[in-house]
């Protein structure tokens, strides 16, 4: 599945707010991610895109109803209307459930709603055509544009009877590895798949080596991630090889600490490791990707080729630990493991933007009345200086973004400046006892006022 559009409505800061989700020519766009403060519902975005992706049935195991509503308009339904498409090479062996076959890959239309004082998600789906592309258009708790025969829901018979190629997942902020030999099958892969995106559950990543009752797909699911980690060297940095061993040899707990490890690179030597010992940086990332490559082996029941892969991933805080040297360069490196794959990401960091085009970025930001805008930047983050990310993404215009900078900024104008006023000179003075109280020495003497005449 590809996520093409979402209308949101009166869902927590969100009044009335419309992302698109394709490039030119109608094609889903494969990136994109979201920036702005804390607050300004990244997170409750990425959450929404799963509800509608998910139906009612799966939204009310995933996610508190209670929680979303704009509590500045309780009279108002909640509401996430959003189209989808699905991808082009599963589409002879999908399933389009209580439909015909269709020519081509048809439109998913999904409309969750929380109507006013309840407590529970209620949702509406229906498939089109792809010889007619439908606009959204929402308003109260009435579809607008759209048939609104809803009674044959495919979209939940899809999610019930957990049918392959489907594919969505999410990735919340704990990302932790495994411990081997602990990852457990899990009863409902659907819902369990975006459970840390809520809060919820834990990853399986590296675990899957350990699932797979075939040896030979528990081989090709191994070889798969090495490609994926190690064939691009932006993708995990000082990692030079991947040795995951399953269910057989293992003997003592020290074999069974040490099924899972990793070659890294020190200095002209290599040291093999835990995957359970690494940094929070190492982990967030390996377990991710391990997670969404085992996510695609356990639907198919077979071995899927990374340019093969199909779906939508959503992750929260994809910079999450990463050094800014690594952030720099990870997007890239997805886009090469992973062309067929759509993300949808949040970050804090203006070194992840460097591997985007505009149109691959959304500002968030609020209007006068608090409300969650979208605003597209003109500029393409890829030419721009480390400063000019700050400036055009994050809003921080100043060259010192604290006071301290700025201060000492100031100080080196008037304290060279011969011809200060007294004004000045007193404002120079008071500086310099705010630099030294916060440990800074300018360094330098002030130069000697020139007598007025």
């Amino acid at each position: 599945m590809y996520i093409i559009e979402i209308n949101i409505e009166n869902i927590k800061l969100i009044h009335k707010l419309k992302i698109d989700f394709r490039r030119g020519g109608g094609e889903p766009r494969m990136w994109t991610v979201l920036v702005g403060r804390n607050g300004l519902c990244k997170t409750s975005i990425l959450q929404a895109i799963a509800i509608a992706a998910s139906g009612a049935d799966r939204a009310n195991q995933l996610a508190e109803a209670t929680s979303f509503p704009d509590r500045r308009s309780p009279e108002l339904p909640t509401s996430v209307n959003a189209l989808f498409r699905f991808g082009d090479i599963r589409h002879p062996v999908r399933q389009y459930p209580l439909f015909n076959k269709f020519e081509s890959p048809p439109f998913l239309y999904s409309a969750v709603v929380i109507p006013p004082k309840w407590k529970l998600f209620r949702s509406f789906s229906n498939m089109i055509p792809s010889t007619s592309e439908p606009q959204l258009e929402y308003v109260g708790d009435r579809t607008v544009g759209i048939r609104t025969d809803f009674k044959p829901d495919g979209l939940q018979t899809a999610r019930a009877e957990g049918l392959p190629y489907w594919f969505v997942t999410g990735y919340g902020v704990v990302r932790n590895l495994p411990y081997p030999k602990t990852s457990e099958r899990s009863e409902d892969p659907v819902r369990d798949r975006l459970e840390t995106l809520f809060g919820k559950g834990r990853l399986t990543g590296t675990g899957f080596i350990d699932l797979f009752d075939d040896t030979k797909l528990a081989l090709a699911y191994s070889k798969t991630l090495k490609t994926a980690l190690l064939n691009h060297k932006d993708m995990i940095p000082g990692i030079a090889d991947l040795e995951l061993r399953g269910k057989g040899g293992v003997t003592s707990a020290k074999e069974l600490l040490e099924s899972h490890r990793i070659e890294m690179q020190a200095g002209k030597k290599t040291v093999k490791i835990p995957v359970t010992w690494l940094s929070h940086g190492y982990q967030a990332t390996i377990s991710w990707i391990a997670d969404l490559i085992g996510q695609m082996f356990w639907e198919a029941g077979k071995p899927v080729k990374l340019e093969d892969m199909e779906g939508l991933v959503l992750i929260d805080e994809i910079d999450l630990h990463l050094h800014p040297l690594w952030q720099v360069g990870l997007i890239s490196a997805l886009k090469a493991a992973f062309p067929r794959v759509q993300f949808i990401a949040t970050t804090h960091s203006p070194m992840m933007l460097t591997g985007l085009e505009a149109d691959e970025i959304i500002i968030l930001d609020q209007d006068n009345e608090g409300n969650i805008k979208v605003v597209e930047p003109n500029r393409s983050p890829d030419l721009m200086t480390g400063s000019e990310l700050l400036d055009v993404f994050f809003g921080i215009d100043k060259l010192y973004p604290v006071q301290t900078g700025e201060d000492l900024q100031r100080y080196g104008y008037l304290s060279t400046n011969a011809g200060r006023s007294d004004t000045e000179d007193a404002e120079m003075k008071r500086i310099l006892a705010r630099l030294k109280a916060a440990g800074v020495e300018p360094g330098w003497e002030p130069k000697p006022r020139r007598k007025r005449k």
